[in-house]
């Protein structure tokens, strides 16, 4: 995924906690904030970042691998996201072994049910 695309910002993480929208998958949770427009006329894309807890995995190799996985699906989907939203991804221990098959299906499921897709 490119830098442009991805949360970096604490105000940023701030105010997608704050304000954000809470949508429940097996196996992540999505928080999703519709960024008001005269803030995304400045960077209008979409932007995005993942939060693995130790309680997932206390190994760093399967947290990393999972994030990609995340990373992966969103990259795939990006084409068809609207612009200026910004997504916060709390994963679930469901995901660990999971294939990106079966993850990026998930990812477009929710996308679609919160409406971020085009």
């Amino acid at each position: 995924m490119k830098k442009k695309n991805i949360i970096r910002l604490r105000r940023e993480f701030e105010e997608i906690r704050n304000k954000g929208r809470m949508y429940q998958s097996p196996i992540f949770g999505l928080l999703v904030l519709r960024r008001p427009r005269q803030t995304w006329l400045r960077n209008n894309e979409s932007k995005f970042a993942f939060i693995i807890s130790k309680k997932i995995s206390k190994k760093a190799v399967v947290r990393n691998k999972i994030r990609r996985l995340l990373a992966e699906s969103v990259r795939v989907n990006l084409k068809n996201i609207k612009k200026g939203y910004l997504v916060l991804f709390l994963v679930k221990k469901e995901i660990v072994g999971m294939k990106f098959g079966e993850v990026e299906r998930e990812v477009k499921r929710m996308f679609e049910r919160v409406g971020v897709v085009k």
